[in-house]
């Protein structure tokens, strides 16, 4: 049976229709400890039916762990999220999502989705100029519930970061499903966006889903600085 109700389901097939290429999802289980893997698949399972453009691909976290690796992930479910650039080559769109994306997660997938589909980007050219002169390798963990109905906003902003930027990857991480990553970022209320980089001395932590202005201001404040020529 499925998920999603007929009339959701219309309204995504009519969204996705905007696609103009194909979207892969990586999607990172395991058979044991991992009380939300199979959740997390029959909500994947929903996509491919409503676009011929959307594809999911299995893999397991524990038996492919280089694969794993490659992509920053150790732990399932994870969803990475691929495409491919102008030429149709493959790309990485440095998007994952740690966590069954389900709630107001799932609204984020779908954004996620539709922008590495070729929808396009909401960054204003001011933000997507301030983005793309990052150079530092960059990780944004954007903590969610499926909740949190401020949740996407957050979300989606880092992720259009990171399709901006390869130097930039986001993982929006569903909070509740993993407690010691949580308690490790000190999140008591979400969204909470904690920025990292090998090259800044602490983390910069971003409470609310801010406006984009506000947001890209405040999570690349460290970089910026560094990276922009005199």
């Amino acid at each position: 049976m499925p998920l999603l109700a007929s009339g959701d389901q219309d309204k995504l097939r009519e969204s996705f229709e905007e696609m103009t290429a194909p979207v892969r999802l990586l999607f990172f289980t395991q058979t044991f400890d991992c009380e939300t893997c199979l959740q997390a698949r029959q909500i994947l399972d929903e996509l491919p039916p409503l676009s011929d453009r959307i594809t999911i691909e299995e893999a397991n976290v524990l038996i492919d762990k280089d694969r794993a690796a490659a992509y920053g992930i150790d732990r399932a479910p994870a969803v990475v999220v691929l495409g491919v650039d102008e030429n149709g080559v493959p790309r990485d769109s440095r998007i994952r999502f740690l966590g069954a994306p389900s709630g107001y997660e799932f609204v984020s997938l779908v954004q996620a989705i539709l922008l590495v589909g070729g929808h396009g980007s909401n960054l204003t050219d001011a933000n997507r100029e301030r983005v793309s002169a990052v150079g530092t390798p960059v990780t944004m963990r954007v903590f969610s519930t499926p909740t949190c109905p401020h949740c996407p906003r957050a979300v989606s902003l880092a992720n259009e970061m990171a399709f901006a930027n390869p130097n930039i990857t986001a993982f929006a991480v569903e909070a509740t499903s993993f407690p010691d990553l949580a308690r490790g970022y000190r999140v008591t209320g979400v969204p909470k966006t904690v920025v990292s980089s090998a090259e800044a001395s602490e983390d910069i932590e971003i409470l609310g889903g801010l406006p984009q202005d506000e947001f890209i201001q405040y999570a690349l404040a460290d970089f910026l600085e560094k990276d922009q020529p005199s």
